[in-house]
């Protein structure tokens, strides 16, 4: 018996590192799966669409071979969709019964552009005649190909799934095998000690005779069990009788039975999809990567012009006129720069068309710098993020709560009628509290109580108007840009970024005087200052949080940066 359970031990062993073995070479997967296609067409635009990079499962190697440049982008496949807008372009498929791709030619009428640094690109290769990239298909990302947008895209695309061989089941599966192997070899060695030492195998001896045994008479008193046709047919019959009584009882019970309702799925409220953010965390790097590089080397070389390729309105109209005061004046200290990272808050809106905005709140180095929020636009799809506003957060300031940048916010229109105030009412009303103070009929509006800036302009209107005494001075507060970005909070209240512009005009009473000015204005002016008065304006660019109409709280100033912008004589 040893000898057989030896046997079968050995042949089971040998059997599972069989199998073990085919799992490593025969029955292995292929090293990759791979897919070609050479395209025929001279469009200047390639769209691989999600489906194709999930054709296999992992994450696809695409590779694309050309005779000049080459360009590879990953983003959204609505983003590079939009991007491409009504471009001719190639557009590629997978055949999933011939296992092949196909392309298939799209024209339209608008004119290519060259898609290389566009903000829409999650990641981005180029190169001459080949280039690679590591396509993940997460996110529902979709590839662009092209050369430089206007010559013919490369003809030649690969795409490789690597096949990860799971190789702890194989090696299982030859440990397993080989402990039977082990197990099968120590077994009958040891049977065959055990025979040599009883000198042979053992035999069944036969049994001795035994006498006769002695059996217990019967009881014949026992009352045993009725046997018969007879009463196998009472025995049939009660089994049917018990089954009706309980369907009669159970008839008679006074519970109600509760009806079976099918339900229409159609029927059933369907769960709106919202979009996704217009940005990832790592498109946000490489947004705010870029827009700190092109704010150093503006700032450098005073260039406006420079600056112009990533700032717009209010942000652009305040480092303009400061550069001009910098070039007049060596003593003038440059504005805050823009710092990539570290990233302390961003929330982009959550969209799928455009203009779309954002804001992130990069903290500066060092103890004493405040973090400067940046609110940002994109006007287009083929137009990159350009920075509207640049606001310095105040002192001990705080933001209310945002949705997550992996979901976005909602954005909120300027008119909107769902919080304290409308966003493009908010700038004049806060200059009204700001010239009236609590006789202001918005007074109640705005938390004035720890606002630092409110109360250094206001004070400085009062000290200017208790010095002027043969002069008037004019105060006016206004709206200074209709373009107003606004994101929804988690509380329904939302976060504004405006422009306000401060007009201060100063008029003598009397033919004899004369308006002075001194530092910037002085240095704007190019004068000492002039009989006839003065107009100064300084641009004030704001972060507000309002809260919704049904919200106790007020209206809260949480960032201001203002800048000198012009200075003229009457």
């Amino acid at each position: 018996m040893r000898f057989i359970v030896a046997a079968l031990l050995f042949i089971t062993g040998v059997v599972t590192v069989l199998v073990g073995i085919a799992e490593r070479t025969v029955w292995a997967p292929p090293a990759a799966h791979r897919l070609s296609i050479e395209i025929k067409t001279d469009n200047p635009l390639v769209l691989v669409p999600n489906e194709v990079l999930h054709a296999y499962v992992g994450t696809p190697v695409i590779t694309v071979v050309g005779s000049q440049k080459v360009f590879v982008a990953s983003g959204r496949q609505s983003d590079v969709e939009a991007w491409i807008g009504k471009t001719n372009h190639d557009s590629i498929s997978f055949n999933p019964i011939a296992k092949q791709l196909v392309s298939k030619s799209v024209l339209g009428a608008e004119l290519s552009a060259n898609p290389t640094d566009s903000d829409l690109w999650r990641v981005q290769r180029s190169g001459t005649s080949q280039v690679s990239l590591l396509a993940k298909p997460d996110d529902s990302a979709g590839l662009l190909v092209a050369s430089d947008g206007l010559s013919t895209a490369p003809r030649n695309l690969e795409l490789v799934w690597r096949v990860v061989n799971d190789l702890g089941v194989s090696t299982f599966t030859l440990y397993v095998g080989t402990g039977f192997l082990v197990v099968g070899l120590i077994l009958n060695l040891w049977s065959y000690q055990v025979m040599r030492k009883n000198r042979g195998p053992r035999r069944r001896l036969p049994k001795a005779p035994q006498g006769p045994k002695t059996r217990r008479k019967k009881n014949t008193n026992r009352i045993a069990p009725q046997r018969g046709r007879r009463v196998q047919g009472r025995t049939f019959i009660a089994l049917p009788t018990s089954i009706v009584l309980l369907g009669l009882l159970s008839g008679c019970s006074s519970s109600p039975i509760t009806p079976v309702i099918a339900i229409d799925p159609s029927s059933q409220p369907a769960v709106a999809e919202l979009p996704p953010p217009v940005v990832t965390s790592q498109q946000l790097k490489l947004i705010m990567t870029r827009v700190a590089k092109a704010t150093v080397v503006a700032d450098k070389a005073l260039d406006h012009i420079a600056l112009g390729s990533r700032f717009i309105g209010p942000a652009l109209a305040v480092r303009q006129a400061h550069y001009l005061l910098r070039g007049k004046g060596s003593k003038v200290q440059p504005l805050p720069t823009i710092f990539a990272k570290p990233i302390s808050f961003s929330l982009p809106e959550a969209s799928n068309k455009w203009p779309r905005q954002m804001m992130v709140v990069t903290d500066q180095s060092g103890d004493s710098a405040l973090p400067q929020l940046v609110a940002m636009q994109q006007a287009t799809p083929r137009s990159n993020y350009l920075v509207w506003y640049t606001v310095g957060l105040m002192p001990g300031a705080s933001i209310p709560k945002a949705a997550s940048p992996k979901v976005g916010a909602v954005p909120v229109d300027a008119a909107s009628l769902f919080l304290k105030l409308p966003p493009n009412q908010v700038a004049e009303a806060y200059g009204d509290v700001i010239n009236l103070g609590s006789k202001s009929q918005k007074a109640d509006l705005f938390n004035t109580a720890k606002d630092e800036f409110y109360s250094q302009v206001s004070l400085s209107q009062a000290a200017q108007i208790a010095k002027l005494k043969k002069a008037k001075i004019n105060f006016a507060h206004k709206t200074g840009e209709q373009n107003i970005l606004s994101l929804a909070t988690l509380n329904a209240g939302a976060l504004v970024a405006l422009y306000m512009t401060d007009t201060y005009t100063i008029k003598p009473i009397s033919a004899s005087a004369v308006v002075s000015v001194s530092g910037d204005e002085k240095l704007l002016l190019g004068a000492d200052g002039s009989a006839s008065g003065i107009r100064s304006v300084y641009g004030d660019m704001l972060v507000f949080y309002v809260p919704a109409l049904s919200d106790d709280s007020r209206i809260t100033l949480i960032g201001a940066t203002q800048g000198l912008i012009s200075v003229r004589g009457l």
